[in-house]
């Protein structure tokens, strides 16, 4: 923009315009300023056309240029200085129609555990009572530890690859598949103390891997807790006492439960353990296929070849193992049709599980 061609007091002004255009702090100060530079009468643009008017013939053409020039920018600042005030005018609108000074300060959102960690924590203070303390394992295993020390045969299918994350192909490095490793990892560092103890009994939470698709039920990590007990004599009447206990103090004194002879390789005898649904009380649902009962975990008497590979003689110690998946729990408890729910870290849910326990 030449602006050699403009009278000096205009040429001042202009350079003044964006500090004075910053300093217009309400529409009123911006009108003010507008009627000085653009307005039809006395501004610095009405006088730049009288100008024009009088200017040589052959200055017409330059002298039009910078003066539409100058009026462009003028117009162009006004405009986007005016859309400014008037955004800041209804925020400060808004703000003042929802203050109220008599009310205390909004409190800040507080953050709070997870609905899952919440309910491993539940199901611990439900046998703590009963003498079994925590105890914890690496997620990244070795197969000795995941299914050797577990009595899983060489050709059983949940060493396939399809079933199992490992690092690499006959690395013997895995994602641990259950829980059940902490029990051959605990059983392993007390043997050398177990006449000591009289006895080991505990309970493993945590994360655990397995190729599944994920969709409403599955997903490829989820979190198990598992519990064992080890001692003389103990048969399969103290596991239907420890276990139905528990599902009482979990479901409630009126929970009734079953179990269902079953097989796994590192119990011996093995069953299911049934709830009856707590949702319908039996009558039959969608969550309980219309059975009336839910599957909730896994038990059995702890397989002597368990306990010899981990250095406890089975002729003279017995035990029992259950574990159970902490997500089916959590769906059942809460009443939540998907999975997935737990996992989208989605606030609205997560403020609705407040109630879980």
């Amino acid at each position: 923009m030449d602006l050699t061609l403009i009278p000096a007091d205009v040429a001042k002004a202009h350079q003044a315009f964006a500090s004075a255009l910053a300093a217009a702090a309400d529409l009123d100060a911006l009108m003010r300023l507008k009627g000085e530079y653009v307005g039809r009468e006395g501004s610095h643009a009405a006088g730049l056309m009288d100008l024009l008017k009088t200017a040589p013939k052959e200055q017409k053409r330059e002298l039009g240029a910078a003066i539409n020039g100058l009026k462009n920018a003028w117009e162009e600042g006004l405009k986007a200085r005016q859309v400014e005030l008037e955004a800041a005018k209804k925020r400060a609108a808004s703000l003042a129609s929802q203050w109220d000074p008599d009310l205390p300060p909004p409190l800040p959102a507080r953050g709070a555990q997870h609905p899952l960690n919440r309910l491993m924590d539940r199901l611990v203070d439900v046998f703590r009572p009963l003498g079994y303390h925590v105890e914890e394992g690496p997620e990244t295993e070795t197969e000795a530890h995941n299914f050797d020390g577990l009595n899983i045969p060489e050709d059983h299918p949940a060493r396939g690859s399809a079933d199992t994350f490992y690092f690499q192909e006959h690395s013997g490095q895995l994602l641990r598949t259950h829980t059940s490793p902490v029990q051959v990892r605990v059983l392993k560092r007390l043997a050398p103390r177990i006449q000591e103890l009289g006895g080991i009994r505990f309970l493993a939470p945590g994360r655990v891997y397995r190729k599944d698709e994920i969709d409403p039920t599955h997903s490829p990590m989820f979190h198990q807790v598992e519990g064992m007990l080890v001692g003389h004599g103990i048969g399969m009447h103290h596991l239907k006492g420890t276990l139905s206990y528990a599902m009482k103090a979990l479901f409630g004194p009126g929970a009734e439960v079953r179990f269902r002879p079953s097989y796994f390789p590192f119990v011996e005898p093995g069953a299911e353990v049934d709830v009856r649904c707590p949702l319908c009380g039996g009558a039959g649902c969608r969550v309980c296929k219309g059975s009336g009962w839910v599957e909730i975990l896994g038990a059995g008497l702890v397989h002597p070849n368990v306990l010899s590979y981990a250095g406890i003689d089975p002729t003279e110690w017995s035990g029992f193992a259950f574990g159970m998946g902490v997500e089916r729990t959590a769906m059942m408890v809460s009443q939540t049709p998907d999975l997935r729910l737990f996992f989208e870290n989605d606030q609205r849910f997560l403020k609705a599980m407040g109630g879980l326990d």
